[in-house]
């Protein structure tokens, strides 16, 4: 089961893209995730290859990733995790299920110091 937990170790553990696309795990992402999906990559070169996730609609912005955006391949018991920045994409292994999740948005240093000096007043 995938928990809020989960999540936030996900992003904090991959925090970083890898410094080469070598370092995913693309052959997990095809085997377990391939064919429910239609994942394929299409590639111009190394910096502009774009993983395609062909269960997710065209019109979305999860249907074609830059693959220099993604920072890891996760497996899980019934999901294959595709790990970014701010966004987390979820692939069903047993169907073409996919799920999202969009890191929230935190208060930077300076809005939390407005926020404190205004209730002040």
């Amino acid at each position: 089961m995938i928990t809020q937990k989960v999540i936030d170790t996900l992003y904090k553990q991959y925090a970083k893209a890898p410094k080469s696309l070598d370092c995913l795990d693309m052959p997990l992402l095809f085997d377990v995730a391939g064919a429910h999906h239609n994942v394929s990559v299409d590639m111009d070169d190394n910096f502009n290859a774009e993983l395609v996730i062909g269960s997710i609609d065209e019109k979305s912005p999860f249907h074609r990733l830059p693959m220099h955006h993604i920072h890891a391949i996760v497996p899980f018991e019934e999901w294959v995790a595709i790990v970014m920045h701010s966004s987390l994409i979820f692939l069903n292994k047993k169907d073409n299920k996919v799920s999202v999740h969009l890191k929230p948005i935190r208060d930077s240093f300076m809005d939390r110091l407005r926020r404190s000096l205004s209730k002040t007043e």
